[in-house]
């Protein structure tokens, strides 16, 4: 691809993701791994051509070289030495912002559909619930009420019972609009949302009081609802009750007039909070990056419907805060301690096993109390002061912590963002929202990145993919695992088989001569697969590993030997099909034509492990994702998709003509009648197999077959007949060499795709 074409290319692919993750019903980070895989592939290609490794040979342009297209030399007269390199890999790094831009343009326009009517405004006189605000009627009425324990559901029902009870709040046939926090932390994270215990026990209430409860929450910037509430457990929490649970940005959506003088103008809201006749909101107790504590004023923040909340921050989400609860003061709240969220939140909030539930009719005390429990001087939160100068509600009241049940040893003391860190990063965002359009980009960044970035060590926790990766499929195959006297005696044999792979990789290497083109990325490699295929020799059943190497080795010299002897002319460089190799055989012209076959045997071994234990590691990762969920009658897909590929640059970069020439002992076309054979056993395995496991192993393979390709190549071990760094006809066939592999291996009885069978581990499940 070219630096011009790409761009659109990575938009079309963004809006692609989107459509296909709502059609298949993607989980985000199946789409961030979609996405990622993209451009990972995109950045490749392209810095194969930029570095010339690759011969351009895609018809229209392949009369150009790799970096003049990338460039488009021929119209722009740029050419590659005149463009410094620090600012090509400024343009390599803007192609996630691309793929980024197209999710976010399918994703906003989708909102769309959910825009309100064009001429109708509510304002305040509008909202229903104000009518049954509560009246202070002095300082000794008591407005909030805090009750410390570890029976979360009784202190939820004490702390309203000392208000009165529900009754005072909810009458038979109200319409309650329950606001929980589930968009506003990380599902996997305790504390950083509303617990389902809180949740549960309030819908109990209700009912009892016959109200006729809704729990709802609103897409925001990081995560959209349906994930959120499905992973939290809510969905299937709604869905076991009865629970009316709703995304407030896919509800009725209508224009909200917040008066001349506000920051708000008209904007836009939901007409369930119009609607309803009781507010109650229930957040999860936690600090904040950007407010210092995200409480339940902070909560009915995230009743917005506008999926474009960076917005907000260009008017000043502190003023937002205040105005809309303002317009929707709740009528009751209950701030969930029972589990909160301290140090860096909402995101990275670490658990705080803090046993206290607050409830208040008073929105701005309930916010103040928390705020003084966590350590936090209440008018030094900009949002509770402006609500407390407006007469909103109290945040004078001194909690008096000898009230409670029990003192808590996190009690004023929780870990709280540095305000120059809070300051830093408010200034940031601003500075960033200034710049035309790039408050899309900053929903969209958040969306896929600072969500995701808040779970890597760096930046406070691992990213949830790659910990799945890693507790899902490496740590049960280290842990746990109690080896019977039979198992023992397999890894034995195993070891020692590959004892001899190792001992005659490095023999071959040597005879060969290699050790003269001494490559230490390529030396690495094998390294690195000869340490894959012991990790196998632990973990296989012998009757597996054994028939890996052995038709791994059979197979390796059937292919090299027909690619290097069924020329009609080794004297010709561009008769030659294969690479020219080592220093064991050189013809007349000079040519070295091929290795030995002790080192040819041994590397496709060592290949084969690595390209299996690998796809091993991986596909349960894939296949949690559930990106293919929806298309296990597909499982042949991968393996046509390779096979067009294949097919195309067998054509593009000229072998298939060299194939169409090639014979050996008189049967002419040889080459072509083996790759014939490799992609019939291709397809008959992958029909065989679920789709995860037949994408997982070619897109394994041509990554680790390219990579060993291109290495060896740059080290001059071997020459290709065209003589470019690359050949990618050449990374391609080892997808096919791989399902030739497994196909003839699945023929025989042996099914490599059979993880549990293959495996002595007890946990690989």
């Amino acid at each position: 691809m070219s630096f011009f074409i790409d761009p659109p290319l990575l938009v079309l692919s963004g809006i692609a993701i989107f459509i296909l993750g709502k059609e298949l019903n993607w989980s985000r980070h199946a789409k961030i791994v979609v996405g990622l895989f993209i451009v990972m592939v995109f950045v490749a290609f392209s810095s194969l051509l930029y570095a010339d490794f690759v011969r351009f040979t895609i018809p229209v342009f392949a009369n150009q070289t790799g970096s003049a297209f990338m460039f488009h030399t021929d119209i722009t007269h740029i050419h590659k030495d005149q463009i410094p390199k620090i600012l090509v890999f400024f343009l390599f790094l803007l192609y996630p912002v691309w793929i980024f831009a197209g999710y976010a343009a399918a994703l906003l326009w989708d909102k769309r559909k959910y825009a309100p009517e064009e001429g109708k405004s509510y304002s305040y006189a509008d909202v229903k619930s104000k009518s049954r605000r509560t009246v202070r009627q002095g300082q000794s009425d008591l407005h909030t009420a805090v009750e410390r324990g570890n029976d979360t559901r009784k202190c939820v029902r004490e702390a309203v019972k000392r208000l009165g009870g529900m009754g005072k709040f909810v009458q038979k046939g109200d319409r309650v609009l329950v606001k929980v926090n589930i968009c506003g932390g990380l599902p996997e994270r305790k504390g950083t949302f509303t617990s389902l215990e809180v949740a549960d026990e309030l819908n109990k209430m209700i009912r009892e009081a016959e109200g006729v409860p809704t729990f709802a929450d609103a897409d925001m910037v990081w995560i959209k609802f349906q994930q959120a509430a499905r992973d939290s457990g809510y969905i299937k929490w709604a869905e076991e009750n009865g629970v009316r649970l709703i995304n407030l940005s896919e509800a009725k959506v209508v224009n909200f007039d917040f008066g001349e003088q506000s920051a708000l103008g008209t904007e836009k809201v939901s007409l369930e909070a119009i609607e309803a006749d009781v507010i109650i909101s229930v957040p999860a107790m936690k600090t904040h990056l950007l407010t210092g504590v995200t409480l339940a004023m902070k909560n009915m923040y995230g009743t917005f419907p506008d999926i474009d909340k960076a917005k907000f921050h260009k008017t000043g989400i502190e003023e937002v805060i205040f105005e809309i609860n303002s317009a929707f003061t709740p009528n009751l709240v209950i701030i969930d301690g029972s589990m909160g969220g301290e140090a860096i939140g909402p995101l990275s909030a670490d658990p705080v096993y803090y046993e206290t539930i607050i409830a208040s009719d008073d929105v701005v005390e309930a916010d103040s109390i928390a705020c003084q429990m966590m350590g936090y001087r209440p008018l030094e939160i900009i949002h509770i002061r402006k609500a407390y100068e407006a007469g909103l509600g109290d945040a004078s009241a001194q909690f008096n912590f000898d009230s409670l049940a029990y003192p808590h040893v996190k009690d004023r003391v929780w870990d709280r963002p540095k305000i120059e860190v809070t300051e830093f990063y408010e200034w940031a965002i601003e500075v960033v929202l200034m710049f035309p359009g790039w408050d899309t980009l900053f929903n969209i960044g958040a969306d896929f990145l600072l969500y995701d970035l808040s779970h890597l060590p760096v930046f406070s926790r691992l990213m949830p993919a790659v910990l799945s990766l890693l507790q899902d499929r490496i740590y049960p195959i280290l842990k746990e695992n109690k080896k019977t006297g039979m198992d023992v005696a397999r890894q034995v044999i195993n070891i020692n088989l590959m004892v001899l792979v190792a001992l005659g990789s490095a023999i071959g290497y040597y005879l060969d001569g290699y050790i003269a083109h001494s490559s230490l990325i390529y030396e690495l490699g094998m390294l690195l697969g000869i340490f894959l295929g012991f990790f196998a020799s632990v973990r296989m059943k012998t009757i597996h590993f054994a028939a890996l190497l052995a038709i791994s080795g059979v197979a390796g010299i059937a292919v090299e030997f027909i690619n290097t002897h069924s020329s009609p002319d080794l004297s010709v460089a561009t008769n030659v099909l294969a690479y020219n190799y080592g220093d064991s055989i050189v013809s007349s012209s000079g040519l070295k034509l091929e290795a030995s076959f002790i080192y040819i045997a041994c590397g496709w071994m060592v290949m084969m492990l690595t390209i299996l234990q690998v796809s091993d590691l991986l596909t349960g990762w894939i296949t949690n994702l559930g990106i293919f969920a929806r298309l296990q009658s597909w499982r042949i897909a991968p393996m046509a998709a390779i096979l067009a590929l294949f097919s195309l640059f067998f054509v593009w970069e000229g072998y298939y003509r060299l194939a169409y020439r090639s014979k050996y002992d008189g049967i002419e076309g040889i080459v072509l009648i083996m790759y014939g054979i490799m992609a019939v056993l291709g397809l008959i395995y992958s029909s065989r197999h679920s789709i995860e496991w037949n994408a997982t192993l070619l897109i394994v393979a041509i990554i680790i077959g390219g990579y060993m390709e291109l290495t060896g190549s740059l080290a001059g071990l071997w020459v290709y007949p065209f003589h470019e760094t690359l050949a990618v006809f050449f990374a391609l066939t080892w997808p096919l060499n791989t399902m030739a592999v497994h196909g003839v291996a699945y023929l025989l009885g042996v099914d490599l795709g059979a993880h549990e069978r293959r495996s002595l581990l007890r946990n690989l499940k």
